[in-house]
């Protein structure tokens, strides 16, 4: 959902924390870095605000949830010569790496559905190139990121769903030993921009951008959903 180009962070997300930054006494720049990473630093440094992070037990306790921003449907994709027939989620354990960011929400929804098959990456854009070269069987996306991953480098255009795994939602995240007013500061933001005419710009910017339909409800964007 975020992305680095030519030098600069950018993203549906970003745009949307940017606009609630202004709302804030909090003027910060904004860092991209490997999911692990970001990770850990959120754990370990106050006054950090993670775009964006899904929400699961494990980390529960470890942030402050100000609210969710992006529903992510997730699916497999292949490169388009893979010969599979796959319709269910246990037909993918018989591949032998599927790739998938390291520590991402998604690598642990997979273990814990069984899967000794994965292969870690610290980016998405690594994973997508070792597909396209079959140095992978599948990675583990999601709809919003291929879709931008689709619109930057049209040689992935080769790489295609094959299967729907779940529906997961990002929100922003705090970390825990923020300050409670700095928390509440980003919380009332939140609050104040969720159907404003500001966030519908940058809705239909997005939109624009990724040639795909991007709904906004209740300060939370979706693309449209996968069909299988």
């Amino acid at each position: 959902m975020n992305f680095e180009r030519h030098g600069k962070v950018e993203g549906v997300i970003t745009d949307y924390v940017r606009l609630l930054a202004s709302h804030t006494q909090h003027q910060q720049e904004i860092e991209i870095a490997p999911w692990a990473r970001v990770l850990e630093v959120g754990l370990q440094r106050p006054n950090t605000l993670i775009f964006s992070a899904e929400r699961n037990p494990q980390r529960e306790r470890s942030f402050h949830w100000i609210g969710p921003v992006m529903a992510k449907h997730w699916y497999f994709i292949v490169h388009q010569d893979t010969d599979t027939s796959f319709h269910q989620l246990e037909h993918f354990k018989q591949l032998e790496d599927i790739g998938v960011l390291r520590a991402d929400n998604r690598e642990t929804w997979l273990k814990s559905q069984g899967f000794n098959n994965l292969y870690p990456l610290n980016t998405l854009e690594q994973a997508y190139k070792m597909l396209l070269a079959k140095r992978l069987d599948a990675v583990l996306t999601g709809d919003i990121e291929h879709a931008y991953m689709l619109a930057q480098q049209p040689e992935f255009k080769r790489l295609v769903k094959v299967h729907y795994v779940n529906t997961a939602y990002s929100y922003l995240a705090i970390s825990k030993n923020t300050a409670p007013s700095v928390a509440k500061q980003w919380q009332d933001a939140f609050n104040h921009f969720k159907g404003s005419p500001e966030l519908i710009k940058i809705q239909q910017k997005w939109q624009h951008k990724l040639t795909r339909d991007l709904t906004l409800h209740e300060g939370m964007f979706e693309l449209s959903k996968p069909k299988d």
